[in-house]
C-alpha cells in the first residue's frame, strides 16, 4: 500500500482534499494579506508558535515579492497557526535542509511544495495530503512539439534539468536513462536555463511549470504537454511529534468539509 504511515488518514482525506492535477493552470494570482516576519532557524520551541519550514524560491507555493513571504503555502500556513492558536514563524532554508531541520527539532512543519513519497516518509510524517499534483517539463515553444507523450521525454537522449535534492531530480536519475542530468538550486534558475539552451527541459512540479512558464512565456518558455507522475503533496511532521500530527489533519479534514482548502488553492491557481 503506497500509503503505509498513517494510511488511514491520507485515505481519508484522499476524496475532498485532492485535486485533479488537469485543473491546475497559471493565474497569476496574489494574496493581499501581509506575510510575517521570517525568522532565525534556531528559533526556540513554543507551544504558542508554529515554525514552519520553508524554501522561498518556488512560485506558486513560497517566494519572495517586494522583501515578503508569499504564497500557497505562507497562506496556508498563516491559516493553519491560527485554527491551532499558534502564531506562525516562517523559517527560510534552503531545499534540502528542510528535513534535516524537523528532525533535529530546529522547526515544526515543513510546509515548502513537498511531495509525498516512500523514502522520505521513511524518517518524517506526513500530514493528508491538500492537493494532487505531478511532474511536468518546462521546453521552449519550438522544441514542444517533440514531446507529445511521456515516453518521447523519458527516453530523450538530451540535457534534462532539475531542482537539486527535488522529485524531479530523482526522477530523472531514476527514469531518465538517456539524459544528463544538470541540477540548479532554484526552479527560477531552471527556467533560465532552458531559455538560454544550457538544457532543453526542466522537469519540476506542476505547478511551479506552468508558473514559470507563464511568467516567461515571452521568451518561449512553456509547459511540455505529457504528465509523468502523480504525486500527492502534504506536509512533514517530525515523526515523533504525534500531537501535532492529529492535529493537523483533523485542521485538514474540517477544511475539506467547509472548502477552506479550495478557497486558498484559488488565490493562486486556476481551478
Amino acid at each position: 500500500m503506497l500509503f503505509s504511515i498513517h494510511s488511514s488518514n491520507f485515505l481519508r482525506a484522499l476524496t475532498g482534499a485532492i485535486l485533479a492535477l488537469s485543473l491546475f493552470a497559471f493565474s497569476g494570482c496574489q494574496t493581499t494579506s501581509n506575510a510575517p516576519t521570517t525568522e532565525p532557524s534556531e528559533a526556540a520551541a513554543s507551544p504558542t508558535v508554529l515554525r514552519v519550514g520553508v524554501s522561498a524560491n518556488m512560485p506558486p507555493f513560497v517566494f519572495e515579492q517586494g522583501g515578503k513571504l508569499v504564497g500557497l503555502e505562507v497562506d496556508f500556513a498563516r491559516a493553519l497557526a491560527d485554527e491551532l492558536g499558534r502564531n506562525v514563524r516562517f523559517v527560510k532554508m534552503s531545499w534540502e535542509d528542510l528535513i534535516p531541520s524537523l528532525r533535529k527539532g530546529k522547526i515544526d512543519i515543513v510546509m515548502s511544495g513537498m511531495n509525498y513519497n516512500p523514502e522520505r516518509a521513511a524518517i518524517i510524517s506526513f500530514s493528508n495530503p491538500y492537493v494532487k499534483s505531478g511532474q511536468k517539463a518546462m521546453v521552449l515553444q519550438k522544441n514542444a512539439s517533440k514531446y507529445p507523450v511521456a515516453g518521447f521525454i523519458v527516453n530523450a537522449k538530451i540535457k534534462v534539468g532539475a531542482e537539486k535534492a527535488t522529485t524531479g531530480s530523482y526522477l530523472v536519475r531514476s527514469s531518465f536513462p538517456k539524459a544528463e542530468l544538470k541540477t540548479y538550486s532554484s526552479a527560477q534558475r531552471g527556467a533560465e536555463a532552458v531559455i538560454n539552451g544550457e538544457i532543453e527541459l526542466f522537469i519540476h512540479d506542476a505547478p511551479t511549470v506552468y508558473w514559470m512558464s507563464g511568467l516567461y512565456q515571452n521568451q518561449g518558455l512553456t509547459a511540455a504537454l505529457p504528465v509523468l507522475t502523480q504525486d500527492l503533496m502534504a506536509w512533514g511532521i517530525n515523526r515523533d511529534n504525534v500531537e501535532l500530527l492529529d492535529a493537523v489533519n483533523q485542521v485538514l479534514v474540517n477544511w475539506s468539509a467547509d472548502g477552506t482548502t479550495d478557497a486558498i488553492l484559488n488565490r493562486w491557481v486556476r481551478l
